[in-house]
């Protein structure tokens, strides 16, 4: 496993970390997600299968409310 870290943009409301946190949870390979309003980050534990950089792409960052980019990634 893998722990992505992630800058998230766009973020305003607890329902903004509610979309984030969904749309990364329900992406193939994603075990869980913390998600922070205060911080604009996610903390994305991952199977090492997934490509950290495929996340920036699902569905949540591509439709336009947010955008992320990966920080960084570690061995969990």
């Amino acid at each position: 496993m893998k722990v992505v870290m992630m800058r998230v943009f766009g973020m305003t409301c607890d329902e903004c970390v509610a979309a984030v946190r969904r749309g990364l949870e329900s992406t193939r390979g994603v075990v869980g997600a913390d998600v922070s309003l205060e911080d604009g980050t996610a903390r994305v534990l991952v199977d090492d299968d997934v490509d950290p950089g495929h996340l920036e792409e699902i569905p949540v960052f591509t439709s336009g409310h947010y955008r992320a980019q990966v920080r960084s990634v570690e061995d969990a």
